[in-house]
């Protein structure tokens, strides 16, 4: 062998040992989740759908996936998913997000029924693999020990927990970001192709998740290029993996281009702040994230990491930061959460001199003493915290399938996801019909554009009777901001229509603290005339028209007498 290729092969050549796994490590890895779990699963049937209004639609497209595989539309999917919006507007995840959540939700929903603590036990395995990919990663890199203090502080650090409890996409994409992290670094490390497609298997999943997965492309051109150089993009088992990320997520992200780039755009090219403020957000976000303590023991990590860091590893990790900050940066919309996906690395900086960097047994044993000291404390603070919560949306779609058999119900009121997902789980047979853009309609947000549909009592009492209206829920104790909203409270005041409940809205996650919820009954109904129900469609470049025939509509005849009035009745 001539001197150069040597000189290759040995460059080549793994510099960390892959540690042997034995029962400790299961045992080590057992615990942690365990631990996790208790502290995750802390107060998961208080409270209904509603984070950042996302939750509320990531929890009814969960719900549309069950319906869409228990029925299987092969031979109209589209139809299917236009008919099942008309009657259910609050499916915005459909094509905005990608579909791989949805699906696993949907399942879940299938195995043991639409409810919160489904739809949040769903979300507790992505947080229970994320963090085994986590332990198994810092394992191999650093020791058990310290993988098992990583995993914890992972687990129980203040942004994490919160969507380790909340219906989002985060922790979802985290894991298999996690998943396919552990994979290229293990490529990096010791060149095994297998190591590299199951990164492209993971990284695929990530981005079929959610777009903020798109980090990991510039993680692996930094982390590549600092460890390999460029010819490591040029090899058979990148390439080929590469192939594989293509053939994966390619059909959907066509799709979003075609269907839905314009309103993509609009969060990427977001305006904010100033040049400085927007290059500091995620810096200002981060001690928000882990917590001063952690970020400060980072920041010594980083500076020691040539004494205690396994070789390479830093320049990898370092890479990772930079991905994230680089990429969720150039983003025009910006939100501290996003920060979430550098936590691990600034967790490996933050343990790694506690752990490695003392050689005398007095200083290691200090060192483990506040390595412990810094999770036990993580993990006082986790057990102590609440998510947001609110309730008072599910009693009142519970009232609505008491009062009738089935109906159009008119809704103008804050998350109406959640209502929505409360009234199909308790409808089994789809006999509800809500009208969500009846008085107005926007592109996701205002700030996207919005389009008043009614402007006057007459074009309303038209639109009553066209569509049959029978029911109405509306807010109040909070600000009106169209005047089609005002015209509709003017006209619920008059005689045809009989207020059946009032239903407050309480907890920590309120748009006022003194919004409630007020369900209307048409005393003059009667059939809907008109054929066709059209709804407004700012994101797509059409919009959707379905049959009213289509709807299971039935005999709206009561199942027992509706009072006519009262709190929570």
């Amino acid at each position: 062998m001539t001197p150069v290729l040597e000189a290759e092969r040995q460059s080549a050549a793994p510099s960390v040992a892959v540690p042997t796994w034995t029962i400790r490590s299961s045992m080590l890895l057992a615990t942690v989740l365990v631990l996790a779990t208790v502290i995750i699963v802390r107060g998961i049937r208080k409270g209904e759908f509603s984070y950042n209004v996302d939750e509320t639609q990531h929890a009814m497209t969960g719900m549309f996936a069950a319906d869409l595989l228990r029925d299987h539309p092969l031979t109209h999917p589209v139809e299917y998913a236009y008919l099942y919006y008309a009657q259910y507007p609050a499916l915005s995840g459909v094509i905005h997000w990608p579909p791989l959540y949805y699906v696993f939700e949907g399942l879940t929903f299938l195995l043991v029924g639409p409810t919160v603590v489904a739809a949040r036990l769903s979300i507790l395995f992505f947080a229970l693999l994320g963090i085994t990919f986590w332990y198994v990663l810092v394992r191999e890199l650093q020791g058990e020990w310290m993988a098992v203090a990583a995993s914890l502080l992972l687990a129980t650090a203040p942004s994490v927990l919160l969507f380790e409890k909340s219906v989002m996409l985060e922790i979802p994409c985290l894991a298999f970001c996690l998943g396919a992290t552990l994979f290229w670094i293990r490529y990096l490390l010791h060149e095994r192709p297998g190591d590299v497609y199951r990164f492209a298997l993971f990284a695929s999943a990530a981005a079929l998740t959610k777009q903020n997965a798109v980090y990991l492309l510039p993680f692996c051109l930094f982390s590549g290029l600092s460890v390999a150089g460029w010819r490591l993009f040029v090899r058979g088992p990148v390439l080929k993996a590469v192939a594989i990320g293509v053939v994966l997520t390619a059909p959907f992200y066509s799709l979003v281009y075609v269907v839905r780039w314009k309103t993509i755009a609009m969060d990427l090219t977001e305006k904010g702040a100033s040049g400085a403020q927007t290059a500091s957000f995620y810096w200002r976000a981060i001690p928000e994230q882990v917590g001063w303590v952690t970020l400060l023991l980072a920041v010594v990590g980083v500076v020691t990491c040539a004494r205690w860091a396994s070789p390479k590893v830093p320049a990898v990790m370092l890479s990772w930061i930079a991905a994230c900050y680089a990429t969720f940066t150039l983003i025009g919309h910006k939100e501290p959460r996003y920060a979430m996906y550098w936590i691990p690395p600034i967790a490996y900086f933050a343990l790694g001199p506690l752990f490695n960097y003392f050689r005398k047994p007095v200083l290691r044993t200090v060192g483990f003493g506040a390595a412990l000291a810094i999770v036990t404390t993580s993990a006082v603070y986790a057990w102590s915290f609440e998510r947001p919560t609110i309730s008072g949306y599910q009693p009142l779609a519970e009232r609505v399938t008491q009062v009738s058999r089935s109906g159009v119900i008119l809704y103008d009121a804050p998350l109406p996801g959640n209502f929505i997902f409360f009234l199909r789980a308790n409808d089994p047979g789809r006999h509800f019909v809500v009208l969500r853009k009846a008085l107005y309609a926007s592109r996701l947000k205002q700030s996207g554009g919005v389009v008043e549909l009614i402007h006057s009592q007459p074009e309303l009492e038209q639109l009553i009777h066209d569509y049959g209206v029978r029911f109405f829920v509306v807010s109040e104790g909070i600000p009106l901001k169209f005047d089609s909203q005002r015209i509709l409270r003017d006209a619920l005041k008059g005689p045809q229509f009989r207020p059946v409940g009032t239903f407050p809205v309480e907890g920590r996650d309120l748009a006022s603290p003194n919004l409630s919820l007020v369900l209307y009954q048409n005393m003059a109904w009667t059939p809907p005339t008109e054929k066709f129900l059209r709804i407004k469609m700012l994101t797509l470049d059409h919009d959707i028209v379905v049959p009213m025939d289509r709807f299971k509509l039935g005999d709206p005849a009561p199942s027992q007498s509706a009072p006519t009035g009262g709190k929570g009745q």
